[in-house]
């Protein structure tokens, strides 16, 4: 069995697991399960550049999505209202490894031992994986664990303040981002970009 159908039937027994779990497959490798609000858990393959006749080397990306993160990326850099969300774009993302998320996370196979092997391998990340996240699509626990600092750590504030900014600029907003960030932060470009979206969202309203 050629290598390119190892590979091919591996995408597939990746694809047909997370249909299970509600996910679509999009353009290529990536697959895509939204909440109802919008934001989006995205699971992508990504080939490396290390990649050989005889060797497919791969990652494998996660990222959540928040909708009015990646609303106001599209508006940034102005991409197509078709466009959806890459792990890239995601205000969390860590790479599936081998045994806990900061494993090793490069992913190959060059024959069927190591097809059927790898295949196992990660069936059981993404389980255990998924059993993790899929509850973050609900805004409420997100929320929790990005106060708690689970996941993002010292940065958990942004989930809070674009959950704020979808709903225009408010004192709650201004105060999280002028009063509760270091002064030297002010005019980073994450904080002028949520401030900046908070306004559209203002400006859009007025205007219908």
């Amino acid at each position: 069995m050629s290598l390119q159908t190892l590979f091919n039937d591996f995408v597939r027994g990746v694809a047909e697991q997370l249909a299970g779990y509600g996910f679509k497959q999009g353009m290529g490798c990536v697959f895509r399960r939204y909440s109802a609000a919008g934001d989006a858990l995205v699971i992508e393959l990504q080939m490396s550049d290390h990649s050989t006749a005889t060797e497919k080397i791969f990652y494998i990306n996660v990222g959540l999505v928040l909708a009015p993160a990646w609303e106001a990326a599209r508006q940034r850099y102005r991409l197509p209202a078709s466009e959806q969300p890459r792990p890239l774009y995601a205000i969390w993302k860590h790479r599936v490894g081998f045994t806990t998320l900061s494993g090793g996370d490069q992913w190959r196979i060059a024959d069927e031992a190591t097809a059927a092997e790898v295949s196992a391998q990660v069936r059981r990340r993404l389980d255990e994986t998924l059993a993790e996240l899929l509850p973050l699509l609900d805004r409420e626990a997100f929320l929790a664990v990005a106060d708690s600092r689970e996941f993002l750590g010292a940065g958990g504030w942004r989930v809070r303040a674009w959950l704020l900014a979808e709903q225009g600029p408010s004192p709650e907003l201004e105060h999280l981002l002028f009063t509760e960030r270091p002064a030297h932060t002010h005019k980073s470009a994450m904080i002028q970009n949520i401030w900046t979206y908070a306004n559209s969202r203002s400006s859009a309203e007025g205007s219908r």
